[in-house]
């Protein structure tokens, strides 16, 4: 476990303001006494509480414990695209995967954004959800290819999605700075801590338990499944999900090996004049573009810009880089006076070195499911259903993903020394392609 003071568990980094006003608390209780249940799962973000509510539909007592509350990890800090992809395109898939399974997840990541929006419609949850579609530019000339490929391989699929040029791509960013880009339709945006609360509360009606304030503090095989030792009391299941991802800790030996706690930043201006909100992202779309370091930006319905940013990735006490925000969106949008930052975001991103979630069956009864790779809002929606076929037995016809092997990263310590050297190199790759590729 990391030394007292650092690393994702130890981030008392208050959840962000820009989402907390219309995300109520739950104010759940803690666990205490000793307690049983069919599942127990350890984590309340998107994957957890999706488990929690598809187990619940089909019947089966669940019970989350959450060692803060519900959405305090990076479920209720990301920054808020419902995207239908994962990290790697297509290609990449198929050759990681193989053509079956390599289909499997990219039919079913399609869907993601259809079962965030339909589970939002279904259970009601104020999470200020926008279905506009999003946008992904190129940020240089030589990005352009892999994005027309994209284009390609969806629209012969049927999917709704375009690639956009010029003026029609000025007209719909309200920024000339791009010359193209695909809109992708099936996507969106939302309050992703509304959601994850959202999640929670559908998952308590549909008869599942939730506990905050409840850290696991041991897990140990019984005769009948396995006991989970919390602060006051126990949790006795048949079977137990750890969805923990960056703030995964030493309960099972070796998981938190097998991925590398990385902290994004984000940050939201004041509330901008009606004219620029008018002009900057009218459609509500959410817009990334192809460089390799942190690129979102969209208008918020409050009227306010969010941006995602860089900043220290392995510091609690780090902050984003304003600085270099305001330079993007005064690159984007010139005409417009820079704006003054009043929120920031900060939360962890769980990433493995293939840059895939993976499912783990560590022993018998007991899965893990983690590694979203800052693809959180949608694939980790499915990556909780995709939790629920295995608790439920469902046969692997129906999986979405294969199991994996639990494995560390390799060169896990040397990775956290060199990877500020990487992200210095990827930005000025991203500034020398900008100057010369646009």
């Amino acid at each position: 476990m990391p030394p007292a003071g650092r690393g994702p568990l130890a981030d008392d980094t208050p959840l962000p303001a820009a989402y907390a006003a219309a995300a109520p608390a739950l104010n759940r209780p803690a666990l205490a006494g000793t307690r049983r249940c069919d599942v127990a799962i350890v984590g309340g973000g998107f994957s957890g509480l999706s488990a929690a509510l598809h187990l619940a539909q089909a019947g089966c007592a669940a019970t989350v414990l959450e060692a803060r509350e519900i959405g305090w990890g990076g479920s209720g800090r990301a920054f808020g695209q419902v995207v239908p992809y994962a990290k790697h395109d297509e290609r990449h898939i198929l050759a990681s995967f193989g053509p079956d399974w390599g289909e499997r997840l990219i039919t079913g990541l399609a869907g993601g954004p259809d079962l965030v929006f339909r589970l939002i419609a279904e259970h009601g949850i104020e999470c200020e959800p926008v279905r506009t579609g999003l946008i992904f530019a190129a940020h240089a000339r030589s990005a352009e290819p892999a994005l027309e490929r994209r284009a390609v391989f969806w629209q012969q699929r049927g999917a709704d999605v375009a690639m956009l040029h010029d003026a029609a791509l000025a007209t719909m960013t309200g920024t000339e700075f791009y010359k193209a880009a695909l809109l992708d339709r099936r996507g969106g945006s939302l309050n992703p801590l509304a959601y994850a609360r959202g999640l929670a509360r559908a998952a308590l009606a549909a008869g599942a338990a939730v506990y905050e304030n409840t850290r696991a503090l041991a897990l140990l095989p019984t005769a009948q499944g396995w006991t989970l030792r919390t602060p006051a009391g126990e949790l006795a299941a048949r079977r137990v999900v750890l969805a923990t991802d960056a703030y995964t800790d030493d309960l099972w030996p070796g998981l938190r090996r097998s991925l590398l706690p990385l902290r994004g930043y984000q940050l939201v201006s004041e509330t901008q004049p009606e004219d620029i909100r008018r002009r900057i992202l009218p459609g509500g779309q959410a817009l990334t573009d192809t460089r390799r370091l942190y690129s979102g930006v969209r208008m918020r319905r409050d009227g306010r810009l969010h941006v995602s940013v860089d900043g220290p990735p392995f510091s609690n006490r780090g902050a984003a880089d304003a600085g270099l925000a305001t330079a993007r969106v005064r690159a984007l949008f010139p005409d417009i006076a820079p704006p003054r930052w009043e929120h920031s975001v900060a939360g962890w991103v769980g990433m493995t070195a293939d840059q895939y979630p993976h499912v783990h069956r560590l022993a018998p009864g007991l899965i893990a499911a983690l590694g979203l790779s800052g693809r959180g809002i949608a694939f980790a929606t499915l990556l909780g259903r995709e939790i629920s076929l295995r608790v439920l037995d469902r046969p692997q016809q129906d999986w979405m993903l294969p199991d994996t092997k639990l494995r560390p990263i390799p060169a896990g310590p040397l990775a956290r020394l060199l990877l500020p050297a990487l992200i210095g190199w990827y930005r000025a790759r991203d500034t020398v392609e900008l100057r010369r590729g646009r």
